[in-house]
């Protein structure tokens, strides 16, 4: 987990962040890159690289796909919401996204989910197999995601 300095450790304080500067915040928190775009990011607001898809050696084989290649399109979408209580709609949308992009695996963050929200996205996996991890900011804040995070 990395630590950003300088950056507000409460919900209080986070709650008051203006969106752009929230969204980073949360990629960075789980170890993420964030957009260099901000609007019009199809729903994806960061990525994470798993270290599970560094490669353990270059690959030499003609018309293999270089290592570095294959590393980089190995990641998992960041959807960041500023709300209180993430609704279906909210969830129904990042599926849309995780979708168009072909993941398999993508990480939402908000400061709380409807129970609704929570039931759409065991009805999502258990129709596609894919996973939507829905982290709260205080997880974050606690460092109580790792498991998640794997």
């Amino acid at each position: 987990m990395y630590h950003v300095r300088d950056l507000p450790w409460s919900e209080a304080k986070l709650r008051q962040l203006p969106p752009f500067e929230f969204e980073n915040w949360a990629v960075i928190a789980l170890g993420g890159i964030p957009n260099k775009v901000q609007v019009g990011d199809m729903g994806i607001d960061g990525r994470i690289f798993p270290v599970s898809a560094i490669p353990s050696k270059p690959s030499a084989k003609k018309g293999e796909t270089p290592a570095f290649e294959q590393f980089m399109d190995a990641w998992y979408p960041i959807q960041v919401k500023q709300k209180d209580k993430v609704g279906r709609p909210d969830i129904d949308a990042y599926e849309t996204a995780m979708e168009r992009a072909d993941r398999s695996k993508g990480f939402f963050v908000a400061f709380d989910y409807s129970s609704d929200a929570l039931t759409e996205i065991d009805r999502f996996f258990r129709k596609t197999g894919k996973i939507i991890v829905a982290l709260t900011v205080r997880e974050i804040l606690d460092e109580a995601i790792a498991q998640k995070l794997a």
